[in-house]
C-alpha cells in the first residue's frame, strides 16, 4: 500500500505541475491578448491622427518651410564638422578628408561625414549601409546579433557645451606588436569620438615589429601620446607607465586590438556629469575574426557578488584618476587579470559606481585570446582564483574558491559560517501532513549543519492525520508548532514564525520543498552573513530534479517572473547566470535566508501582501534600504510548487486578486515598475531567458 501511496501522490503532483503550466499560459495569454487589443487601438487612433494631420491644410502649406528648415539643420551640422576637422588638423584638413572619403566611399561617404563627423572608415561601417538614410548596422554575427551604428544628436555639440563641467578623458592603450591593420582600427575608433576632450596615451611595450612601430610613429594628432619603454613590463606595467603621463579627470581603458564605440566618450561624459560616479562601465559586444560584431553582453547594474564570481563589468571601464592613483595602478602580479584585480580594490574605496546599459566597446576576438576561449590562457585562470582569494583577505572574510564542476576554468566563491549562529527555518503549513513531513525528514535526514531549530506555523489546521503529525512532531528536539488560528496571510505567518524564532539567521521555507544539497544551510548563512548582503536564495527544482522551478526572479514588464523557467539546472544560462552567484533584485519566498537584524530593520513582511508578491516586496526593501538580494546557486530543493494552497492563475478570481496584488506592489516601489536593475534595458521585456530584444 505504501507504494501504491507513494505512487498516487507522485502522480497527483505531475497533474498540480500541469495544472501550474496550464495556468501560467492561460495567464500569458490573457496578458498577450490584452495587449494586443490595447496596441491595435493605440495603432488605430494614431493612424487616424496622422491621417488627419497629412491631408489638413496647414501640413501641405508647411511642406517647403519643413523642407527648408532640415536643409537648414544640415548645413549647420556639416559647417560644424568642417570647422572641428580645421581647427584640429589645420586649414587643408577638410579638403584632405573630403577626396579620401571621395574616393573610399564615394558622395554617400562623404554625405554620411559631414552629417555626423565621422568618416565611415573610421568606424568600420560597410559601405554598402551607406546608400540610404537608415541607421548604419555594423555587421551581422553569426548568432543573428547586429550592432546599430548610433547617430550623433542634431544638438551635439549644445549637449556638450551643457554639462555642468568639463570633463576629460585620457585613452591609455598598452601596445605590444600590435598588426598595423588592427592597431589603426583602434586609432580610428579613438580618432572618431563624438566627444571631443580627450587625450590618447599609446604605450609601446619594447614592441620588436618593425611595422607596429611604423603606425606609432605616423600618428600626427596632437592628443595623442606615444610612449616607448625600453623594457618590456607587461601589461599593467605599461599601463601604469601610460597612467603616469595622463592628465585626463577620467581614465578610459583600451586594448590595442579592441575599438571603442563612436559614442563611448560622450556617454561615459553624460554619466559623469548625471551622477558623479567613480567607476563607470558598459555593456559590449565583440568582433569576430571576419569583422562581423557578435555575442553582445547586456550587463546588470552594480552588483558585488557577482563580481566576485565572474569578471563581468569588463569592457569599458572607466575610473577617476585620482582614485587610481590612490589605489597605485595596476598591480603587474596580476597580469592578464589585472583589470579585474583593480575593480575588486575599486569596490573597497566607493560605492558610487554607474552602468551605462548601452554598448560602448567592441572586444576583439583573436586566436589565443580570453575573447575567444578562456581556456586559452591558463595563467589568467589561475590569476582569477588568487586576486580573489586576496580580495577575501584583504576583506576579513573566511571562504574559498570551488571550481564550476559544469564549466571548467570558473570558480564559485564560498563563504564560510562565522560563528555558530543558530538558523531557525520558519515552515507555514495547514492540513498537509505528507507534504509537510517529507520536507521536515529531509531536513533533519540530509543537512550537514545541525544548529537549527524548525519553526512550524500551524495555521487553523482540521485534518486529523495533519493535526496527529502535529501533535507527534511538538515533542521532537529542534521542533517547535505554533497554532495560528486566522484567515491565510502568509506574510503574517512568517512575521509570527520569526517573532517565536530564536535564531540570528531566518530561514523562509516551504512546506512543499525537499532538500536536496546537504550543506545548504552553511552555504545559504555564510551569504547572509555579509554585511551587504540582503535575502538569500536557493535554486529550486520541479519533482525529478531535471527542470529548473526558480533560479532567481526578474523584474518584467508583465511583473515578476521565475527566470531560466523548466531549464536544464545544470545549464550554464546567460553568461554563467544560471550556475554562478549573482545578484538579483529578488528570490523566491519558497526558501529565502535573511539575518534577522536586516529583518527586523525593514519591518519583516508586509501583511497588505497577504498571497502574492510579499517575497518580491520583501526584497525590494531590502534592495532599498542598500543590501543586495543573491542567488546561492550551488544550493538545491525540490519543489512541488503550489501543493499547499493550489495555483494563483487556475480561476477568474485567484487571477484578478494577483492583479490586485501586483498593483499593490508597484504602488508600493513605483522605482521598480518595469524596471529591474540586475536586468537590461537590452533584453526582452518579458523574457524570462535573457533573451536580446528585437
Amino acid at each position: 500500500m505504501d507504494k501504491r501511496d507513494e505512487r498516487i501522490a507522485e502522480l497527483i503532483r505531475q497533474l498540480e505541475d500541469r495544472d501550474l503550466n496550464i495556468g501560467r499560459l492561460n495567464q500569458l495569454v490573457d496578458e498577450r491578448a490584452y495587449q494586443l487589443q490595447a496596441i491595435e487601438a493605440d495603432k488605430t487612433a494614431l493612424g487616424l491622427e496622422l491621417a488627419r494631420i497629412y491631408q489638413s491644410r496647414s501640413w501641405r502649406l508647411t511642406t517647403p518651410l519643413r523642407w527648408c528648415s532640415r536643409r537648414a539643420r544640415q548645413v549647420k551640422v556639416a559647417l560644424r564638422t568642417l570647422t572641428r576637422t580645421a581647427r584640429n588638423h589645420g586649414l587643408l584638413a577638410p579638403v584632405v578628408d573630403l577626396l579620401r572619403i571621395r574616393r573610399d566611399h564615394g558622395v554617400p561617404g562623404i554625405k554620411f561625414w559631414l552629417l555626423h563627423g565621422v568618416a565611415p572608415g573610421m568606424l568600420s561601417v560597410p559601405v554598402s549601409v551607406l546608400q540610404n538614410d537608415a541607421p548604419p548596422v555594423c555587421g551581422l554575427g553569426p548568432d543573428g546579433y547586429a550592432y546599430r551604428m548610433p547617430r550623433p544628436p542634431v544638438d551635439l555639440m549644445a549637449s556638450i557645451s551643457a554639462l555642468s563641467r568639463s570633463i576629460t578623458f585620457s585613452i591609455v592603450v598598452p601596445v605590444y606588436n600590435t598588426p598595423p591593420t588592427i592597431l589603426e582600427a583602434a586609432l580610428r575608433s579613438v580618432l572618431g569620438q563624438w566627444y571631443p576632450h580627450w587625450q590618447m596615451v599609446l604605450v609601446d611595450d619594447a614592441g620588436t615589429d618593425p611595422a607596429t612601430s611604423a603606425v606609432l610613429d605616423g600618428v600626427r594628432d596632437p592628443r595623442v601620446t606615444v610612449l616607448r619603454l625600453t623594457e618590456n613590463r607587461g601589461i599593467a606595467g605599461a599601463t601604469n607607465a601610460g597612467l603616469a603621463v595622463a592628465t585626463g579627470d577620467f581614465i578610459v581603458f583600451l586594448d590595442h586590438d579592441d575599438e571603442l564605440t563612436p559614442d563611448c566618450l560622450y556617454e561615459l561624459a553624460q554619466c559623469i556629469d548625471r551622477d558623479d560616479p567613480d567607476f563607470v562601465y558598459s555593456d559590449e559586444d565583440k568582433i569576430t575574426e571576419d569583422g562581423c560584431f557578435a555575442q553582445p553582453f547586456f550587463k546588470p547594474d552594480w552588483s558585488p557578488d557577482t563580481m566576485m564570481s565572474t569578471m563581468y563589468t569588463c569592457h569599458v571601464s572607466c575610473v577617476r584618476r585620482s582614485l587610481l592613483q590612490e589605489l597605485g595602478g595596476l598591480r603587474s602580479e596580476y597580469d592578464g587579470c589585472q583589470d579585474w584585480d583593480m575593480v575588486l580594490r575599486i569596490a573597497e574605496k566607493t560605492t558610487r559606481i554607474r552602468h551605462v546599459p548601452k554598448v560602448l566597446y567592441h572586444w576583439r576576438i583573436i586566436p589565443q585570446s580570453i575573447a575567444a576561449d578562456l581556456n586559452a590562457k591558463p595563467y589568467a585562470i589561475a590569476m582569477s582564483e588568487r586576486l580573489r582569494l586576496d580580495a577575501l583577505n584583504r576583506r576579513g572574510l573566511d571562504g574559498t574558491l570551488e571550481p564550476l564542476p559544469q564549466v571548467p576554468g570558473y570558480y564559485r566563491v564560498r563563504y564560510n559560517v562565522r560563528g555558530a549562529p543558530t538558523v531557525s527555518i520558519i515552515i507555514p503549513t495547514r492540513d498537509n501532513w505528507r507534504v509537510l513531513s517529507a520536507c521536515i525528514d529531509s531536513i533533519r535526514a540530509k543537512s550537514s549543519y545541525d544548529k537549527y531549530e524548525i519553526v512550524v506555523l500551524d495555521n487553523g489546521t482540521q485534518d486529523p492525520p495533519s493535526l496527529a503529525y502535529l501533535n507527534r512532531i511538538r515533542g521532537w528536539s529542534q521542533v517547535k508548532v505554533v497554532r495560528h488560528d486566522a484567515p491565510f496571510n502568509y506574510s503574517e505567518l512568517n512575521n509570527l514564525g520569526a517573532e517565536a524564532a530564536t535564531g540570528d539567521v531566518l530561514l523562509f521555507l516551504n512546506d512543499d520543498t525537499e532538500v536536496v544539497t546537504a550543506d545548504w544551510v552553511e552555504r545559504m548563512t555564510g551569504y547572509a552573513q555579509l554585511d551587504h548582503v540582503g535575502a538569500v536564495g536557493a535554486k529550486l527544482l520541479y519533482p525529478g530534479g531535471r527542470e529548473t522551478q526558480h533560479a532567481g526572479v526578474l523584474n518584467l514588464e508583465n511583473g515578476p517572473g521565475h527566470a531560466f523557467w523548466r531549464q536544464d539546472p545544470d545549464a550554464p544560462g546567460y553568461f554563467l547566470r544560471n550556475l554562478l552567484e549573482y545578484n538579483w533584485l529578488a528570490v523566491t519566498g519558497a526558501c529565502l535566508m535573511v539575518e534577522r537584524r536586516k529583518f527586523q530593520a525593514i519591518g519583516g513582511f508586509d501583511v497588505s501582501l497577504p498571497i502574492a508578491y510579499n517575497d518580491i516586496d520583501i526584497c525590494m526593501r531590502l534592495h532599498e534600504a542598500g543590501y543586495f538580494n543573491v542567488m546561492c546557486q550551488a544550493v538545491r530543493l525540490i519543489h512541488h510548487e503550489s501543493v499547499s494552497r493550489g495555483v494563483d492563475h487556475m480561476n477568474e478570481e485567484k487571477r484578478e486578486r494577483l492583479v490586485r496584488d501586483r498593483r499593490r506592489l508597484y504602488d508600493l516601489h513605483p522605482n521598480f515598475y518595469q524596471h529591474d536593475p540586475f536586468h537590461n534595458p537590452n533584453l526582452h521585456p518579458n523574457g524570462i531567458y535573457f533573451e536580446a530584444a528585437r
